[in-house]
């Protein structure tokens, strides 16, 4: 598998795990079974919860510590 390839699989993958989290397991393992990943990367990632060789930056990973964000509206000085 070419690198352009592989890294192109790996958003399809970070996209899936997020897909999961919003929209349920079924439409990530149909998602990402339509951009041609394979059915052990499918049952490895997705439905196992496991181990992904190459993440990206678009996953930022949760922290207890970080403050919520509260956005200003502006309308509380009013």
């Amino acid at each position: 598998m070419d690198q352009r390839t592989d890294r192109l699989m790996a958003v399809y993958v970070d996209l899936a795990v997020n897909i999961a989290g919003v929209y349920g397991m079924a439409t990530a393992v149909r998602s990402l079974h339509e951009c041609g990943a394979s059915p052990a990367v499918v049952q490895r990632v997705v439905i196992d919860g496991g181990p992904r060789r190459g993440t990206t930056s678009a996953r930022p990973e949760p922290s207890s510590r970080a403050e919520p964000h509260i956005p200003h509206t502006g309308a509380a000085g009013q």
